[in-house]
């Protein structure tokens, strides 16, 4: 069975165009908004769940329960909501890679100032 009958262009056009309409048409279930009470409850259901989430996060990377409720407290809840949304970012200490790029980045530095005075860079094996 050969594809070429399939791809003839009066059945090709109308199916990209069907396609194309109904990939730009709304989402019925992603227009509906919340009800105001289930809205307020889910946004403070949230808000519990990012503040665990940090706090048990700072607790893993060393820092006291006491010291991480104290830090949280003082957040606001668009910081705390920043916070939570950013954990996989946190490191103690920073990051290996970043230190070892700025070690990289220095050196070329070096490299390169040492050239422009006129002084030879050699390396050997």
């Amino acid at each position: 069975m050969s594809l070429r009958p399939l791809l003839r262009p009066r059945l090709v056009i109308p199916v990209l165009a069907w396609a194309l309409v109904l990939g730009l048409l709304p989402q019925p279930a992603g227009a509906a908004p919340l009800p105001p009470a289930a809205a307020s409850a889910a946004a403070a259901d949230l808000g519990a769940l990012e503040t665990r989430l940090v706090t048990a996060r700072l607790v893993a990377l060393g820092v006291s329960p006491e010291d991480a409720a104290a830090r949280i407290a003082a957040l606001t809840a668009a910081e705390r909501h920043e916070l939570a949304q950013r954990l996989d970012e946190l490191e103690p200490g920073g990051s290996a890679a970043a230190a070892l790029a700025i070690v990289i980045v220095v050196g070329l530095l070096v490299v390169l100032i040492l050239e422009l005075m006129g002084r030879r860079v050699i390396s050997r094996p």
